[in-house]
């Protein structure tokens, strides 16, 4: 088994970040990547490197178009109340209780951001139906 390079992990490392991968999908996907036989990076050999920044970049295109997905949840999130005052100020929709909604209630049951771009249309029409509910009772 041939290591992983410094390379490879800053690269790992770069994108987990940029697509908000929390330590827990990180080493989740690391596990998958090495069949089980570690959680870090560090652990993975150069060929598993190669196959995760694979899968990583392809996740990667759909970042516009995800954003998009979950800013609608923010947006009825933050129309339902579901808002908190950031550091600046100003009100914003709270994303813990997202969160916190998403891991009780939704499809899939995990957090937001540990969703996929082919599984957010089916959650954003679930927390559509959940906002479209909350006018009703008004």
């Amino acid at each position: 088994m041939i290591p992983i390079t410094p390379e490879q992990i800053r690269a790992i490392s770069a994108a987990c970040a940029k697509m908000r991968f929390d330590k827990d999908t990180k080493a989740a996907m690391v596990e998958s990547f090495s069949d089980g036989r570690c959680t870090s990076t560090k652990g993975l050999s150069r060929e598993e490197a190669r196959a995760m920044l694979m899968k990583l970049n392809d996740l990667q295109p759909a970042d516009p178009a995800m954003l998009k997905m979950k800013n609608k949840i923010f947006y009825y999130a933050h129309e339902m109340g579901w808002v908190k005052v950031n550091h600046n100020g100003k009100v914003v929709a709270d994303g813990a209780r997202v969160d916190d909604w998403c891991l009780k209630y939704s499809y899939l049951k995990k957090k937001l951001n540990n969703y996929t771009y082919a599984e957010l249309p089916k959650l954003v029409s679930q927390f559509e139906a959940v906002y479209k509910h909350f006018l009703q009772t008004f």
